[in-house]
């Protein structure tokens, strides 16, 4: 009997999720080489010809079963069609044939290789995560050269997809989907196409885990937790039994959707906003489901997956009335293009650089091309008409920079001739929060970016499991800069939320809230969780105790007195909860 074991990843779509091993795919590298005669080549060229054609069959089945079961952007997949249509890889695989004498599976994965090596070359994990899409039309048509029928396959129990390669969205297509627990995979990341429709299916997936081989076996019991991004491989009793509860725990969830559909309060009366994070118009349902007080985010950069040119005016203004509409007169943020970084769509012609998300992004980009500029701000000010909403600006470093974007907003809203919205800043450059107190009398709003903020501020990538563990937020050096903006907005009357995932994390409550914050902005189903928490605390006590958080000078001490805190002002409220944390 093997013993456990415990791999550690990166977390991409959070949950959890247990059952048995079952591997998936193979990985797009080099194959031992077929040779062929050049009597061959007329019929190995129209067997590709065939695969492609079966292929595209079965992602517009996909797409068609997508569309009448299920809220989900088929978008997602149409990308695929355009790989197989792209004459730049249907005429590599041809001359492969026809030059090199390379039977066709040899031929679709040396061409595959080579865009898969041109997409990770260029440096950013945007492009590093569309080598998956590569991957995803490789195995595809190399399953119907085998004469896969494309039909479903069933589970009699519970899985686990192990994946040796890229995660493609065919994983989870393929498949019977309520019988697959989680995924666990070497790469791909949150914004992969793969992630997407993992998290509208609400399955866990783990990225970044090194040496499956040698550590799992087909049909080896796991249990992922994608909290905390760890796999384990046959659990022992005592793993289990810290798990157990959950799958019960669901009328729990239930029953706190059921009773934090209103405003929540502290033990002690203060009113605290739990707002939602966004992407779609979808998840804004499901986020006045889940009982949020408002939009705290909506991430605009959805608009450009999967796109051959940027979205005209009324695709953009559709987009944005759809999700105003269905926020109705709640409060609505809406971030302008975060584009740069990992997020750099395909059509947009970026230069390269050595550190994407230090280089050309966001405003920097938006100052000087005007016309996108002008273009969303029209489109959102055209949709925002009779609704409560505000503008973010991403990746703000100086006041000059603020101002000369706020010129070009109030230049749109008089040509529009409407009242300019409420402008705010997303505070994620470190320069941008040590001077908050210059941003006070321009701005209407603030909000905190706390992932790129600690991403920036520790010069380490939370997506690099080499380094992610200086990600840290428990750090007495981060939380002084959190509480000094915190108190800065405040002492100016100046409404700020926190919209990164250390609000969403239900140990950090009492600690953000005793540093003063009364708005969160979390993913739509942290939020039952959080006014659960909020409601067992007490506003006065919580700040009492930060008050002495002057005196921890190191992480480890940081990190106990936090559990200490949380024990003693919310008791057993903690380990009570639908949820699983160390407390």
């Amino acid at each position: 009997m093997r013993r456990e074991n415990r791999l550690s990843g990166i977390p991409v779509v959070s949950g959890w999720g247990a059952g048995s091993a079952y591997f998936v795919g193979r990985a797009v590298q080099p194959t031992a080489t077929v040779s062929i005669s050049r009597q061959d080549i007329g019929d190995e060229i129209m067997r590709f010809n065939e695969i492609r054609e079966k292929a595209r069959k079965d992602y517009r089945q996909h797409i068609a079963e997508l569309s009448t079961t299920s809220s989900i952007d088929t978008s997602i997949l149409n990308i695929y069609e355009h790989i197989l249509d792209d004459p730049a890889f249907i005429g590599q695989v041809v001359e492969t044939i026809s030059t090199k004498l390379y039977d066709l599976e040899t031929s679709v994965r040396l061409v595959s290789n080579e865009f898969v090596k041109r997409f990770d070359s260029a440096g950013t994990a945007y492009f590093k995560e569309r080598s998956g899409d590569m991957v995803e039309v490789c195995e595809k048509l190399i399953s119907f050269l085998y004469e896969d029928d494309g039909r479903k396959k069933t589970f009699i129990e519970p899985v686990v997809l192990v994946v040796l390669r890229t995660f493609t969205p065919t994983d989870i297509l393929t498949y019977d989907k309520s019988k697959i627990q989680a995924v666990i995979t070497t790469s791909g990341g949150k914004t992969s196409h793969a992630a997407i429709l993992a998290r509208s299916y609400s399955i866990p997936v783990v990225s970044g885990i090194t040496n499956i081989n040698e550590n799992i076996r087909p049909g080896d019991p796991l249990l992922v937790d994608a909290e905390k991004g760890y796999v384990y491989v046959r659990p022992n009793a005592t793993i289990k039994a810290r798990y157990k509860r959950l799958p019960s725990d669901v009328t729990t969830f239930e029953a706190l959707k059921d009773k934090w559909r209103r405003p929540v309060y502290t033990k002690d009366g203060i009113q605290i906003d739990v707002l939602a994070n966004i992407s779609l118009a979808e998840d804004a349902d499901e986020a006045r489901e889940h009982g949020a007080d408002g939009i705290g985010l909506v991430r605009t950069e959805y608009l450009l997956s999967n796109r051959k040119e940027m979205p005209s005016e009324q695709v953009q203004y559709k987009y944005y009335k759809s999700i105003l509409d269905k926020a109705g007169k709640k409060w609505c943020v809406i971030r302008l293009f975060d584009i740069g970084g990992d997020k750099v769509p395909k059509f947009f012609n970026m230069p390269m650089e050595f550190n994407p998300f230090m280089g050309w992004r966001a405003i920097r980009i938006f100052l000087e091309r005007r016309d996108l500029f002008e273009t969303q701000l029209t489109a959102i000010m055209r949709a925002g008409e009779k609704h409560d909403y505000g503008l973010m600006v991403p990746m703000v470093t100086t006041l000059q920079e603020w101002q000369d974007a706020l010129s070009v907003i109030d230049n749109v809203a008089k040509k529009l001739g409407v009242k300019r919205p409420k402008c705010g800043v997303l505070f994620e450059v470190p320069l941008a929060i040590l001077e908050m107190e210059t941003f006070m009398k321009e701005i209407d709003f603030a909000s905190v970016g706390t992932n790129d903020l600690i991403q920036y501020l520790s010069a380490a990538d939370r997506n690099n499991a080499k380094v992610n563990y200086l990600y840290n937020p428990v750090e007495p050096a981060f939380l002084r800069i959190i509480r000094n903006a915190i108190q800065c907005a405040n002492d100016n009357g100046m409404q700020v939320s926190i919209c990164g995932e250390m609000a969403g994390n239900p140990m950090h409550a009492v600690l953000l809230i005793g540093l003063g914050l009364r708005r969160f902005s979390v993913i739509p189903r942290a939020i039952p969780i959080l006014k659960e928490l909020i409601a067992n605390i007490s506003y006065a006590e919580a700040a009492e105790s930060i008050s002495h958080l002057e005196a921890i000078d190191s992480t480890t001490s940081l990190s106990q007195w936090l559990k200490n805190l949380n024990k003693r002002l919310l008791g057993d409220v903690l380990a009570n909860l639908p949820i699983e944390v160390d407390v």
